[in-house]
């Protein structure tokens, strides 16, 4: 989310009024740490409404305008920020107005504030187009944004900010490469300035060079452990790793500096990430309390709640979280036709529905809804990888794996980063019997996920149906290593030892995988079998028991699910 710093701090007014004003101005708009988001909230809006009052009275007070401008702009209200801050700007003409032919100090004085103001007029036209509903204007276009820019410039070339600024256009436009040559100057020259390493540092995470951006966000975060932008870039970053209990705690720090409703989503997912479910909930929904037109966090919070149905016996409890999550995706199509992600999430409702239908023609009505849905969020964006692995998840379990892996494949292509992508198109080609292919996709994929327990645990089932049981056990064993209380990799260490005979360890390793996950259904189903072949005494009874069990293998592969636009990442200004 971009957002801004609020740094700039206009000269004081010769007017008695006006100096009062900035009293009451200063005094409101320092930061406040470790409150209530709703307490946070009224105190701005306290502030606004008394700023406004003001300006009713003194229009024109440059500190003023200014200020609530400022305001406006924290709140994420852009074109109100913009109206401010042209306010701001003729009041100060009428100040130079009043006074012609003042000192030198005063005249550059004068040209900084001007280039300031002019500034974030153009920045609040860049952001105005993230608000919902906004329709472009001659004022969006991105070659006048540019020369308000370049006049802010010529007006005083000494502010870091205004160059800064002109970096965020490049960003607002993907043209990372650009705003990186327009960065690295302003750091030539300005060292310390944080804002623009930040946002160097979000340029490289945005292009996947995630040890570059680690270095430029750690660099400002020990310089400013409370810079609000690199402390959630960073959490995205962690993100991107895996890492969500360390994403967690950068972003609860963040939320301590500003509760707002974006902050709370990204705290959501580290927390689903970590398995801290209820947290992420509560966090999802606190997130759609600060503001509901932030659709984001209602997509990511029907995704939680869908997601949770795996986790739920009883049938009306399970009807019931689908129903909740279909109105949330629902509710955003009715505000934002074109949402991809609520497409692709509506889709990925209509498949559940297909999986958990005992009734044939039930199975094909919600079939044909989920090709529907996923059709339109193709349509919207036909480059998002989340709706072409949506769409190669919905073929897999429909056991076609030709496309499935047509799909997986595409999704690749946009992007290489998304682990699932790689996870599924390996366990589509191991489930079409194209083992030696399977086993590159894994290779390829744990060169860039190392850390990954779900790639490992696949590859430790492909190396058990290729009959590589040794090297079957020691990708277990390594998953649970990753990982101590993963139940799949226990069960699956259970499937090698039945297949060497060894029931005794067997039971061991389904034992403790139902105590890490008592509903895990293959292990149920498999200590159930165990029983049966201890009980048979010949060889070839065992040998008849080992397929049995070789079929009830094919639960073990882990589908990993996505969470559509995991983080959202943050801009300096």
């Amino acid at each position: 989310r971009m957002v801004d710093r609020d740094e700039a701090m206009p000269m004081e007014e010769e007017e008695e009024e006006d100096e009062e004003d900035d009293e009451e101005t200063e005094g409101g708009d320092a930061p406040a740490t470790r409150e209530s988001a709703a307490g946070y909230a009224d105190r701005e809006k306290m502030l606004r409404t008394a700023l406004v009052a003001v300006s009713k009275r003194s229009s024109n007070s440059f500190n003023c305008w200014f200020h609530l401008g400022l305001m406006y702009f924290r709140t994420q209200m852009y074109t109100k920020a913009k109206d401010s801050f042209q306010c701001a700007l003729q009041a100060l003409a009428m100040q130079a107005h009043r006074q012609p032919g003042g000192t030198g100090t005063n005249t550059a004085r004068f040209l900084s504030l001007q280039a300031q103001a002019t500034s974030l007029v153009a920045q609040c036209s860049i952001y105005e187009l993230t608000a919902p509903g906004v329709i472009p204007s001659e004022d969006h276009n991105p070659q006048m944004i540019q020369e308000q820019f370049i006049n802010a410039t010529k007006l005083d070339n000494r502010q870091p900010d205004v160059w800064n600024n002109i970096g965020l256009l490049h960003m607002s436009l993907d043209k990372f490469e650009g705003a990186r040559q327009i960065l690295k100057p302003i750091l030539n020259n300005f060292p310390q300035y944080n804002d623009a390493m930040s946002n160097l540092g979000l340029t490289h995470l945005c292009n996947d060079e995630l040890s570059e951006a680690a270095k430029n966000l750690q660099t400002v975060i020990l310089r400013d452990p409370n810079h609000l932008e690199a402390l959630n870039n960073y959490g995205v970053l962690l993100l991107r790793n895996q890492s969500y209990d360390n994403a967690a705690i950068f972003f609860e720090k963040a939320i301590d500096l500003d509760p707002s409703s974006y902050l709370w989503s990204n705290l959501a997912c580290a927390y689903s990430g970590a398995g801290r479910l209820s947290d992420a909930a509560r966090a999802f929904r606190h997130a759609r309390e600060l503001d509901d037109s932030n659709t984001q966090a209602t997509c990511n919070l029907a995704h939680h709640i869908s997601a949770m149905i795996c986790t739920e016996a009883d049938p009306e409890a399970r009807a019931k979280k689908l129903e909740q999550a279909e109105h949330m995706y629902s509710s955003v199509l009715c505000d934002q036709a074109s949402s991809t992600h609520a497409w692709a999430g509506l889709a990925s409702i209509f498949h559940t529905l297909t999986d958990l239908s005992d009734d044939d023609s039930k199975r094909q009505e919600y079939k044909d809804l989920a090709l529907e849905a996923f059709a339109h969020a193709v349509e919207s964006d036909p480059n998002d990888p989340v709706v072409w692995t949506q769409l190669g998840l919905l073929s897999t379990s429909e056991g076609d794996y030709t496309k499935a892996h047509v799909c997986f494949s595409t999704a690749l292509k946009h992007s290489q980063t998304i682990l699932a992508v790689w996870s599924n198109l390996a366990l589509a080609l191991q489930l079409a019997e194209q083992p030696v292919e399977a086993l590159q996709v894994y290779k390829n994929a744990l060169a860039s996920f190392t850390q990954s327990h779900q790639l490992v645990n696949n590859l430790g089932n492909l190396h058990r149906q290729m009959g590589n049981l040794d090297q079957a056990m020691a990708a277990y064993t390594r998953a649970v290593d990753m990982k101590a209380d993963y139940a799949l990799a226990h069960n699956n260490m259970a499937l090698v030892h039945i297949l060497r005979a060894e029931f005794d360890a067997a039971a061991e390793c389904l034992e403790k995988a139902l105590v890490l996950d008592p509903g895990l259904d293959c292990a149920k189903s498999n200590v159930i079998k165990l029983a049966e072949l201890r009980k048979r005494s010949d060889g070839s009874a065992a040998a008849e028991g080992d397929s049995s069990m070789r079929t009830s293998a094919i639960q073990t592969p882990s589908l990993i699910p996505l969470t559509p636009g995991a983080g959202r990442a943050a801009v300096s200004a």
